[in-house]
């Protein structure tokens, strides 16, 4: 008895629950690292960027040594976004909130800092800034940049905000980097949330 082999072409799937299982645990491997932080009380050298934009949300944020200047930005939509550049020394914030939306699997990642954060070296690149503003010996100039080559260094160097204070209420950012040279949240939460 002779048996004839036929190909069988089958069709490829994506078994869900095993995808959603490991990126969800990517995620609490992310949230079980930022908790290791949130135990040590500090985290040094953190950048946050290159996810897309995310959202920081605070009640209040104290600044020393503030500095803004223009500059360009990869984000989620473009390799060269437009973004104000803010550079502060030293920062103290109330009620901070990040949070990242990934819409494709209707969720929300939240980390969120139960007491007063404390930032040393905090640089971030925003597509926006909303809130109550103050500064103090707030100083606003132009800049010659005739000898300035690329545009990314004449958009940093034409236009340059400076002040020794910096007080923000209701800040709401739109922001596609983050770097702090140190930074302590205590009473950390990572969660997730659905979108509605």
């Amino acid at each position: 008895m002779e048996m004839a082999t036929k190909p069988v072409i089958i069709g490829g799937r994506t078994a869900k629950k095993p995808l959603l299982a490991a990126l969800l645990g990517g995620f609490l491997l992310l949230g079980a690292l930022l908790s290791i932080f949130g135990l040590t009380g500090v985290a040094y050298a953190v950048p946050l960027g290159g996810v897309g934009e995310f959202t920081v949300q605070f009640k209040t944020l104290e600044g020393n040594g503030f500095k803004m200047y223009g500059g360009m930005a990869e984000s989620g939509k473009a390799k060269q976004t437009p973004v104000f550049v803010n550079e502060i020394n030293k920062a103290t914030i109330q009620g901070l909130k990040i949070s990242k939306d990934f819409e494709a699997l209707n969720l929300r990642v939240v980390i969120e800092a139960g007491g007063t954060v404390s930032i040393d070296g905090l640089v971030q690149k925003a597509t926006q800034i909303n809130g109550n503003i103050s500064f103090g010996s707030l100083t606003m100039k132009e800049n010659y940049i005739g000898d300035v080559e690329g545009d990314v260094q004449k958009a940093a160097a034409e236009f340059t905000q400076n002040a020794n204070t910096i007080h923000i209420e209701n800040g709401d950012l739109k922001t596609v980097y983050l770097f702090q040279q140190a930074v302590s949240l205590p009473g950390m939460k990572v969660y997730f949330e659905p979108l509605k």
